[in-house]
């Protein structure tokens, strides 16, 4: 099921921690497979805890939105953490290992950079969406001690950086056009003006609140507002001066609208063809838009006479209009992108040196340790002056290893950091110690 991916075995023989992204999004695969692929609320954590529970997977994050569902994964095995996250994912769908075909596997440097690019919005449908750094932010602090490590950590911190960072200081989302505001501009396109007309949004979260905000923009004077809880109703549609529904009134009335917005997190479908039969404005259409993920409406309401239905895929022709301009923009985001990932790719290899560093120093001591222990005088012994003899000595080892330590990381972060790391290897070997190997006795043994 899954390709090779190669992994790196360090100079002390540990195996550096792999990082993958593996999932697919609006790129890969049309709407009914992505909902197919979508984790939320409790789902997302049993499936999480699921995973890491699994050998070879040390850290996990899921980034599930309309648009797509990515896994950032690390583990020692990088073949055995493709395997399994693939499995995982494909088995959370209804179409088991056909699914498979959707998933994408990006490794390393590039599950970073693809991540930075995603923080930033500029891997959207939107380019520059305002919603995507909120949902990130969201994935990243579901994580807890179990499925965070330093890795991750660092890679979803530095991320919302960069994100920040290309928001703050170029135009990529000024003017930015959001689902909703996408959604209602694709209404416009079939109705022409907005004002006269009667508008549903079912769903009071983000989506729904900025659904109304964009209908109230446009000049609309009657929006009904749904949601499961009647008093959130009738909180969130109060700050439009919104009408509340119940979730059954308003199905029961979608026959009296001419625009309906669906923007739920339901698991399921539950706008059926039934509850748009007997429409009692003949010859005047009905637009729903559903731009949730899983959808909220059932494709097959088409077959209801002069109701179109639309969603989040069929925004890509509003939103392809949008963009042309945003072409410098871009390009001054991604060079903003590519010094954040940068940095961080640094920190990552830097890690590599950890190994060595707790080696060079524990040959260090212990040769310290020895020359002590070969020292000694006949004859009576001062206990005390050969502990302040050896802090001393300890303390001045620290300060010399201070720099041989940042000198390491500085090898590890380069290119060929891998090979630097191998050269220091017979150095710190226990042999070194024991036969009193030196630094000059290797280098004149191997220039003679």
């Amino acid at each position: 099921m899954s390709p090779k991916v190669s992994g790196t075995v360090l100079a002390s023989g540990s195996v550096r921690a792999s990082l993958l992204m593996v999932g697919t999004n609006h790129r890969a695969a049309p709407i009914e497979v992505r909902e197919q692929f979508a984790l939320s609320g409790e789902r997302l954590s049993e499936w999480v805890d699921r995973l890491v529970e699994q050998s070879g997977v040390s850290e996990c994050v899921v980034l599930s939105t309309c648009h797509r569902t990515e896994c950032y994964v690390t583990g020692t095995d990088p073949v055995l953490l493709e395997h399994v996250v693939r499995e995982r994912l494909c088995a959370a769908t209804r179409i088991g290992e056909e699914a498979d075909q959707y998933l994408q596997v990006v490794p390393g440097l590039e599950a970073a950079r693809h991540l930075f690019r995603v923080a930033s919005g500029l891997d959207s449908l939107i380019i520059g969406e305002p919603q995507i750094q909120g949902q990130v932010s969201s994935a990243y602090h579901a994580g807890d001690a179990r499925t965070l490590g330093p890795v991750l950590h660092r890679l979803f911190q530095s991320a919302l950086a960069a994100g920040g960072r290309v928001r703050s200081t170029t135009a990529v989302s000024q003017g930015a056009a959001s689902i909703p505001s996408a959604a209602i501009a694709l209404a416009r396109k079939v109705f022409g003006a907005l004002e006269s007309r009667t508008v549903l949004v079912l769903g009071t979260g983000e989506m729904g609140q900025l659904t109304m905000k964009c209908l109230r923009s446009e000049g609309v004077r009657r929006i009904y507002v749904s949601s499961r809880n009647p008093a959130r109703a009738e909180r969130v549609g109060g700050s439009v001066d919104g009408i509340p529904l119940g979730r059954t009134e308003a199905l029961s009335r979608l026959v009296d609208m001419d625009l309906v917005v669906t923007c739920t997190d339901s698991d399921a479908a539950f706008v059926h063809p039934y509850h748009a039969h007997g429409r009692a404005l003949e010859g005047s259409p009905l637009v729903i838009l559903d731009i949730a993920l899983p959808r909220n409406v059932d494709p097959t309401v088409t077959k209801v006479p002069d109701l179109f239905l639309y969603n989040v895929d069929d925004l890509q022709r509003v939103v392809d209009q949008t963009q042309v301009a945003r072409t410098v923009e871009r390009e001054r985001a991604e060079a903003i992108i590519g010094r954040h990932v940068e940095r961080y790719w640094n920190w990552y290899r830097s890690r590599e040196a950890g190994p060595t560093i707790r080696q060079m120093r524990d040959v260090a001591f212990a040769l310290v340790e020895r020359s002590f222990s070969e020292s000694h005088p006949h004859g009576p012994r001062d206990m005390d002056v050969e502990e302040e003899v050896r802090l001393a000595s300890r303390a001045s080892l620290n300060k010399i290893l201070h720099s041989l330590t940042q000198a390491t990381r500085w090898l590890a972060e380069q290119p060929d950091g891998q090979a630097c790391l191998s050269s220091l290897e017979p150095l710190l070997s226990p042999f070194a110690v024991s036969s009193k190997v030196t630094a000059r006795g290797i280098v004149d043994s191997r220039l003679g």
